[in-house]
């Protein structure tokens, strides 16, 4: 029954993220480092009566402090959003809407993912500290040259130090600093990212597919240096098998895992198309946060299409018992159309506009994964009311129905049967008597 709820093991041996522990903020320092003047005034303004704020883990140590600070200068009852229904990195409408919210304050980092409007938002940002000594060393070392166009990009963390960066490089009519949310850098230019080498860098890379140079530093390393960015090869090379899966599949799950990216729904419609027109099978799933208890409980799928923000991990999961893709590798699996597009997580990328090929043609192809010839008849799978008909061993038809009601009928479990009018009525009886170890009617 592990296929249906948590395996034991799963938390006693999971290990704890610690990369991001939990500290409180000095007391003293709470009101600068959530910028609880901004907050206030932003409320006040737009006479905002049902306030959220979110929080990452990492930052509840402080969620009550603030609160009470807020509640106190303003007045008025605020909420503190205990788990996020999706990702922590993108706003809670799901949450918000418990409590008719018409405002949600947003602590910590956020996702480069654009996001709809449903619940206005005002984002705050993390606020980590850079040595500008050290910084302006390592950069007079690695950018000899005063004649190179250097774009220096500074994450959600560091735009609070924009103006001290800027003031660091004021003599280099060359250099130019920008915020990551901005966009308003030169991709032909030199650029220099300032913060973590993870998922965010990944998909700023991902995104920006025609930079010519790209360097990052973290000031959060023991040793902080500029570094050459080298691009992951591996995960392109799991786009490609899963490429090769998705052609080979026939039922998927479209599973449900945002409701603020914008355009979510519009990726949604474009996937349902490309399936239908290359005769897959599918179903939409809406189980909040992913995990493998819940998407265990449809073992018919063969993949699951997962549309979520781009930050999310799962993408790379093998603790999963069938594959994740994301919507461009549908994209590019079923519409020839988008041989030559470039692989992104963002929902909102150039693919989504471009258009499907309505008469696609289906020719035998050899499966790279199986090394079989693959065909499939388009027309005949449109027609729901057919079924294949097999031969089994003992000589006997079967009809073969590969619909997921058809794959519920095969299964050895099926849920508890009502079993109605077959089962005697009786009153109800003393059961067993005694503890786990050893009951009353039995002897050893």
């Amino acid at each position: 029954m592990d296929q249906f709820s948590s395996n034991p093991s799963v938390t006693l041996e999971k290990a704890v993220d610690t990369s991001e522990a939990p500290t409180p903020t000095n007391s003293a320092d709470i009101d600068r480092v959530y910028e609880l003047d901004r907050c206030i005034e932003w409320i006040k303004t737009n006479q905002y009566k049902n306030v959220c704020l979110q929080f990452p883990d990492y930052l509840l140590p402080d969620s009550s402090e603030i609160a009470f600070r807020l509640q106190k200068r303003l007045g008025q009852v605020v909420y503190i959003m205990g788990d996020s229904a999706y990702e922590s990195c993108c706003v809670d409408y799901i949450t918000a809407r418990h409590v008719n919210a018409d405002a949600i304050i947003h602590f910590g980092p956020r996702c480069l993912s654009s996001w709809t409007n449903l619940i206005p938002c005002l984002c705050i940002y993390d606020k980590n500290p850079i040595d500008a000594d050290s910084f302006k060393n390592l950069f007079k070392k690695k950018f000899y040259d005063d004649d190179e166009k250097i774009d220096l990009i500074l994450d959600t963390p560091y735009i609070h130090l924009k103006d001290m960066v800027a003031d660091l490089f004021s003599d280099n009519i060359n250099v130019t600093v920008s915020n990551i949310d901005a966009n308003c850098f030169n991709v032909q230019n030199t650029l220099l990212y300032i913060g973590k080498n993870d998922r965010k860098f990944l998909n700023f890379r991902l995104k920006h597919k025609n930079i010519t140079t790209l360097y990052y530093y973290d000031p959060q390393e023991s040793d902080p240096l500029i570094k050459n960015y080298e691009e992951n090869n591996a995960i392109l090379k799991r786009r490609r098998y899963l490429v090769e899966k998705i052609k080979e599949s026939e039922t998927f799950a479209i599973v449900i895992a945002t409701v603020v990216i914008e355009n979510y729904m519009k990726a949604i419609d474009r996937i349902k198309n490309l399936l239908k027109l290359n005769g897959k099978k599918y179903y939409i799933i809406s189980v909040g946060r992913p995990t493998v208890a819940k998407l265990a409980n449809f073992p018919e799928m063969d993949v699951y299409v997962l549309i979520c923000c781009s930050m999310s991990d799962i993408f790379e999961s093998r603790d999963f018992y069938k594959p994740f893709v994301t919507p461009f590798d549908i994209e590019i699996a079923l519409n020839p159309k988008s041989i030559d597009s470039n692989f992104t997580y963002d929902l909102n990328a150039d693919y989504l506009q471009q258009e499907i090929d309505e008469n696609i043609e289906h020719k035998p192809d050899v499966s790279l994964i199986t090394g079989n010839l693959r065909y499939k008849d388009i027309e005949d799978k449109s027609d729901s009311s057919s079924k294949e008909v097999a031969l089994r061993s003992d000589g006997t038809i079967a009809v073969s129905d590969k619909s997921g009601a058809g794959f519920l009928a095969t299964r050895t479990f099926k849920g508890l049967e009502q079993k109605l009018g077959q089962t005697e009525v009786k009153l109800a009886t003393d059961g067993k008597k005694g503890i786990p170890q050893q009951y009353e009617n039995e002897l050893y």
